[in-house]
């Protein structure tokens, strides 16, 4: 009777544990079926442009028209195409050729013509056309050396950073032509009139940036040594300007900036002009190979409140082309400039040794030279630049300018 009782509690149990297995089965196939039941999202395609969520078409989520797609494609060539950029910004793994006339970026317009054209200057007016109008958007801003390396002209890329220069003239002709570096002569200036003299400028630069733009604050301390005449040093005309990008792209960085010359100096030893000035400026730096670019800057120097008929206007334009001679890894590295800068006046100057006041008619001044900057990362370069004069009226006969700067 044991027995029996015991076989009967066994079998009792295992059917408790069969119809509780069934169940649980039964209750997992159900809520499968019923999963698959449901409607599934669905993504955009060609062919279905609005994107489809739990079987509700959402009207705010369109395909971009006009667009070539993410893939790459053939550009007709036989070669694949990603951007619409015109120099060296490919993005991620996509394929070379980014001229191409059906090269375009995701939710934009193909950009058409510009780097295909038959003539070299069709190509880089179309190359300059096509970074203003289709942007690379895989380019990203940065400080690059090779683009702000020249010494005698403004860097166009807005930085923070700190700068200590040194400049060495020797001969300067004509110091007070338009006031531009000396006030009158006999009048505001220095009474002793001279043909030319030496000067040193320590100058330290102050730049603070933030998006795309910057303010910039120099100091200068100057000393004199006229050829005729007593010396003098001191503190020079302190200036204050404000930078800012218009155009920043991989091929073209364009900046402009506006800085006011405030007469801290003392005009009557010669370390100051006596008047404030102004001076608008056009910064670039144009790619031209990979470790080459062509920097410049155009500015008008108005003097405001200057002597009546003796201070004018100052146009002055510098070109630069600057090279990577040497490079090691992205730690250090060497660049040679090759300048030129000139100047061309308005107003008038004192001439020697009758005292005349003569014209300066639109007379300019005129220097070139090279120079040789080293550059550790991005943060730290030093460096020396040349100027020498072709004429040494109203100019240096030679210029020397070191100069060190260091970035945050």
């Amino acid at each position: 009777m044991n027995r029996s009782f015991f076989s009967l509690v066994w079998l009792s149990a295992l059917a408790v544990l069969i119809a509780t297995s069934a169940a649980q089965a039964q209750t997992g196939l159900f809520q499968r079926l019923s999963e698959r039941s449901q409607p599934q999202p669905m993504l955009a395609t060609p062919e279905s442009p609005v994107v489809q969520t739990g079987g509700i078409v959402d009207p705010m989520v369109k395909q971009a028209s006009g667009c070539c797609g993410l893939s790459a494609f053939h550009n007709g060539s036989g070669f694949a195409s990603r951007g619409g950029s015109c120099g060296d910004g490919r993005c991620g793994n996509g394929g070379g050729g980014n001229c191409g006339e059906y090269g375009c970026i995701p939710g934009r317009r193909p950009c058409h013509g510009g780097c295909d054209d038959d003539s070299w200057f069709g190509r880089v007016f179309g190359c300059i056309l096509r970074e203003i109008c289709c942007p690379d958007p895989c380019y990203e801003p940065r400080w690059i050396a090779e683009a702000n390396a020249a010494f005698f002209q403004i860097s166009p890329r807005p930085v923070t950073q700190t700068r200590l220069r040194w400049d060495a003239g020797f001969r300067l002709g004509r110091p007070d032509t338009a006031e531009f570096f000396w006030a009158k002569i006999g009048g505001k200036g220095p009474k002793v009139n001279t043909p030319f003299l030496h000067y040193n400028d320590l100058t330290l630069t102050q730049e603070i940036a933030a998006k795309g733009a910057s303010v910039v604050i120099e100091i200068p301390y100057r000393t004199v040594d006229p050829n005729v005449g007593p010396g003098g040093s001191g503190m020079g005309d302190m200036s204050i300007g404000a930078k800012s990008v218009l155009l920043d792209s991989e091929l073209l960085l364009a900046s402009m900036q506006i800085t006011t010359f405030v007469p801290t100096g003392n005009f009557t030893s010669g370390t100051g002009t006596g008047h404030v000035s102004i001076e608008p400026a056009l910064l670039t730096a144009l790619k031209l190979a990979p470790t080459t670019y062509a920097q410049s800057e155009l500015a008008l120097w108005i003097p405001i409140g200057g002597t009546n008929g003796h201070a004018g206007t100052v146009f002055h334009y510098h070109a630069s082309l600057n090279h990577n001679l040497y490079q090691y890894g992205n730690v250090f590295g060497i660049i040679g400039t090759l300048e030129l800068n000139g100047y061309n006046f308005r107003g008038s100057f004192t001439n020697f040794p009758g005292g005349a006041v003569i014209g300066a008619g639109g007379r300019n001044y005129v220097n070139a030279g090279p120079g040789v900057r080293v550059h550790i990362c991005d943060h730290f370069d030093f460096g020396v630049g040349m100027a020498f004069g072709f004429d040494r009226n109203h100019g240096p006969g030679h210029l020397y300018r070191t100069e060190m700067r260091v970035r945050y």
